[in-house]
């Protein structure tokens, strides 16, 4: 619905990116501005369907079910950046989804490759669920939600532990100089709320693009 008038809209007031260039960015009804965060998410959801494409390429066989597994989980993931970094909140009704999914790329994963495979994948779930339920309970609730812990756990099952590594390491560290950017912000303190959740999925898809060969990478060196 429009947020200026509540009218709710049709499904030709909704189609992603032509509605918005055809209604001149006005709502139909009250004539009001639409906010460009949604053209914005829009091209961003395209984009990232595209990059997944790409990155999943050549596909045969199973690849077309994980390349569509990957583009639903992507849904519920853009979802969730966005709103958590307007509200605050990372709701089950996208957290839930996104590890549903990942446990479907992992059962997919289990019957094409072999049960052996997916275990330390499995493992790592757990240990980064762990690992943030930790950090969510002995600071109660101070430094993350607990939608963050849910978030983890998808984290754990879309990702190899290379990729997830990568992932983690990368949305503390953009998590942390947004921080320090804040603070030194006229106005900000330390104890000023930073979402988590954004960094998360952006470490998350940073992990998937890029984190197999920073991990070869960085093997090198050790």
């Amino acid at each position: 619905m429009c947020p200026h008038c509540k009218h709710q809209l049709e499904w030709y007031d909704n189609i992603p990116l032509l509605s918005f260039m055809l209604l001149r960015a006005k709502c139909r009804y009250c004539k009001k501005p639409i906010s460009w965060q949604y053209p914005i998410v829009e091209l961003s959801t395209a984009l990232l369907f595209a990059a997944l494409y790409l990155h999943f390429s050549p596909i045969t066989g199973y690849g077309w079910l994980e390349l569509g597994l990957w583009c639903l989980a992507s849904v519920f993931l853009v979802s969730a950046f966005v709103y958590d970094l307007k509200w605050m909140l990372l709701p089950d009704r996208f957290t839930l989804p996104a590890v549903a999914i990942g446990l479907l790329l992992v059962v997919l994963a289990g019957t094409s490759s072999g049960w052996a495979a997916v275990v330390p994948q499995l493992l790592a779930a757990v240990v980064v669920g762990a690992m943030y339920f930790g950090l969510w309970y002995f600071s109660g609730g101070r430094l993350l939600g607990d939608g963050d812990i849910r978030l983890a756990v998808a984290m754990g099952l879309l990702l190899l532990v290379p990729q997830l590594f990568v992932a983690v390491l990368v949305a503390y560290v953009t998590g942390a100089l947004v921080g320090v950017y804040l603070m030194s912000q006229k106005g900000k303190t330390r104890t000023t709320a930073v979402p988590m959740g954004p960094f998360l999925i952006f470490g998350l898809y940073f992990g998937l693009f890029f984190g197999s060969e920073i991990a070869r990478w960085y093997m090198t060196f050790v």
